[in-house]
């Protein structure tokens, strides 16, 4: 899979394209940072492209990174096999602590140089290089090797560190349109040798909350719908609402108590919308209203949640 199979994306795939460019005229990359919302594809954006480059890609999810000391092991990878060019792919990098984030700052820039502090509640510890040791309470400075490039993304920018963010090549990703979904459920399914009409393309796209969604939960049960039963594809899709609890739109229970609540109550906040629904503010933000804004259900404004005309047709089903 490279850049050229992805679907969408195109501003995004013209600066990745550019850097390959740059790459293959200077011989390095610069810090990338690839930012956007859940389900835009990131990952799947930075694996075509370390592909078209000829890069192993290797995937670090930031949140799971407790101390700068986590890195080094992804780094000896790529020091000790020096023909081959690395991309360490540092996913949800808003995670990252920022003692780990400060540590990060001299491995984005060029020369590249690592500094590590050998803590003093452990033993020594092994350098980069794989050969040797700083022991407790020591500090040391590698320069890394140039077959290593690092991309962070994030759907948060704003929690990383200043200097961080100044040192990235920034690339926005965009929401995907309705022919999008409809061209990446169209390749999905194909791709599994299941070939449907349009209108199925387009009702799979219809009901999607994310890429992720559409591909691996939606496009994948609606195939095990339809060559279990062998039903026609009509059949299968209602079969597909009604084990996944979502209706056309796509919108399940939790979105229609959403939009019931602000029937009864014009303008909400998101703590009062979150005690609603019995569920934690960061899933409000993150998981349901995403989608209920894509949809046009709803509006955010400046004293709260607001139901947009769309939102009042859909849960009444009134003008």
């Amino acid at each position: 899979m490279t850049l050229d199979n992805v679907v969408g994306q195109d501003r995004a795939k013209q600066s990745l394209n550019l850097l390959t460019h740059g790459y293959k005229r200077r011989g390095f990359l610069p810090p990338v940072g690839i930012f956007g919302g859940s389900g835009l594809g990131k990952t799947h954006l930075v694996d075509s492209w370390a592909e078209d480059i000829g890069a192993k890609s290797i995937y670090v999810n930031g949140t799971a990174v407790k101390d700068a000391l986590a890195f080094r092991g992804f780094f000896e990878e790529a020091y000790s096999n020096q023909t081959q060019h690395f991309i360490i792919f540092i996913d949800e990098c808003h995670g990252l602590p920022r003692k780990a984030q400060e540590n990060l700052l001299s491995v984005l820039e060029q020369p590249a140089i690592l500094c590590t502090v050998a803590p003093k509640d452990m033993g020594s510890v092994r350098c980069v290089d794989g050969r040797r040791f700083i022991d407790k309470g020591d500090i040391m400075r590698e320069e890394l090797p140039k077959n290593m490039s690092f991309v962070l993304a994030t759907t948060d920018p704003a929690q990383l560190k200043e200097p961080v963010l100044n040192r990235l090549r920034k690339i926005q990703l965009a929401p995907y349109t309705m022919e999008d979904k409809i061209n990446i459920a169209m390749s999905h399914l194909e791709s599994q040798g299941v070939s449907v009409d349009t209108v199925i393309h387009r009702a799979l796209a219809q009901r999607s909350r994310s890429i992720r969604h559409l591909k691996a939960e939606l496009c994948e049960t609606f195939m095990d719908i339809k060559t279990l039963n062998q039903d026609d594809d009509n059949t299968s899709l209602d079969t597909l609402d009604d084990m996944l609890g979502i209706d056309s739109d796509g919108a399940n229970d939790q979105d229609k108590d959403y939009l019931e609540y602000l029937t009864e109550n014009p303008t909400v906040g998101v703590d009062t919308m979150a005690g609603k629904l019995g569920v934690d503010k960061l899933q409000v933000v993150k998981h349901i209203e995403p989608f209920l804004l894509e949809k046009g259900w709803v509006c955010i404004t400046g004293r709260g949640r607001r139901l947009t005309d769309a939102g009042f047709t859909k849960i009444t089903g009134e003008n």
